[in-house]
């Protein structure tokens, strides 16, 4: 008994002996309690850069030109992360001037207007002015002491030129002509004096008629349907866009009368009027899509402090029964 008594004491010893010989455990290190607050630094999101917003006020959306205007706006939006805000102002200044103020009051980073009154729309652009936004004018441009950051459209002067060459060779340098245009807008007052200006030279053409159609085809057709009776020897119709040629191709194929017309827009209804083969024989062509693109693309680099130019001219081009796609 007192052996075995002597063995356990013997054990308990030499347990308590290598206890205190082994090393301390470590304590857990600060730097590894830190850790988890460290990943969870690296983890946090970083702060979302604010997204641009602009806003588009258009000159109508029953037209045809700014309807592919805001498709190629939206899409373009979409791939430079921009909010877009489009609104119609329905060919109504007063209303594209409150659509600006409603733009200034939202705060939008920039504005695009599509001019309803090439001279009218001065406040809108002068109150955006004021709020520290710029303006970016299509298509139409703006008169007056409003500051435009830039303007992109098509040459229009030089589609009136291609419509009066192609009229003149047509005419074989002789006949009575008509222009169907639309006053206030800018854009046709380039078309129709590209258009007389070339005119001029042929003595053996005379401009019979200028017109104001309010931009409406409908209009356009009572228009032509006067002209057609009030002169007889009506040889072309020039229509300074789209709708007011098909509008007066239409009053022509009613009275039935041999009378030509050439247009300005190459919308889709024109470009189907013209592979007719009939009396519709050519749309000079413009790029509205590209117009579009190139405009949202210069403001976000304006805003991101790069220069971009204040005129932008996109060349218009003659599409025929020869090239009509």
């Amino acid at each position: 008994m007192k052996k075995t008594i002597f063995v356990v004491t013997i054990l308990m010893v030499a347990g308590l002996l290598l206890s205190a010989c082994a090393p301390e455990a470590a304590a857990p290190a600060e730097a590894e309690e830190a850790a988890p607050a460290a990943e969870a630094e690296e983890a946090a999101p970083a702060e979302e850069a604010e997204k641009i917003v602009v806003g588009f006020s258009m000159l109508s959306r029953t037209h045809t030109f700014y309807k592919i205007m805001e498709e190629g706006l939206d899409d373009e939006a979409k791939t430079l992360g921009v909010e877009l805000i489009s609104v119609d102002s329905e060919g109504d200044i007063a209303s594209q001037l409150n659509q600006t103020q409603d733009f200034i009051a939202q705060g939008v980073d920039a504005i695009i207007l599509t001019p309803v009154d090439s001279a009218g729309i001065e406040p809108a652009i002068k109150l955006a002015n004021d709020a520290g936004i710029p303006v970016f004018t299509m298509d139409t441009a703006a008169t007056g002491e409003g500051a435009v950051v830039s303007h992109m459209a098509t040459d229009n002067y030089a589609g009136g030129v291609l419509d009066a060459e192609y009229a003149a060779d047509v005419l074989d340098g002789k006949g009575q002509v008509a222009i169907i245009g639309c006053a206030g807008i800018e854009s046709i007052g380039q078309r129709t004096a590209g258009f007389e200006d070339t005119m001029a030279e042929y003595p053996d053409i005379e401009v019979v008629a200028v017109t104001d159609c309010k931009c409406d085809g409908a209009v356009a057709a009572d228009q032509t349907a006067d002209l057609l009776v009030t002169y007889p020897d009506l040889a072309l119709v020039f229509g300074t866009g789209d709708p007011f040629g098909l509008g007066a191709m239409t009053a022509i194929t009613a009275a039935n009368r041999d009378v030509k017309v050439v247009s300005l827009d190459g919308l889709p209804e024109g470009i189907a009027e013209v592979k007719k083969g009939g009396n519709f024989l050519i749309t000079v062509a413009q790029d509205p899509d590209l117009i579009a693109r190139s405009t949202l693309q210069n403001i976000v680099k304006y805003l991101n402090g790069e220069e971009v130019e204040s005129l932008i001219l996109i060349s218009p081009y003659v599409i025929d029964i020869n090239n009509a796609p």
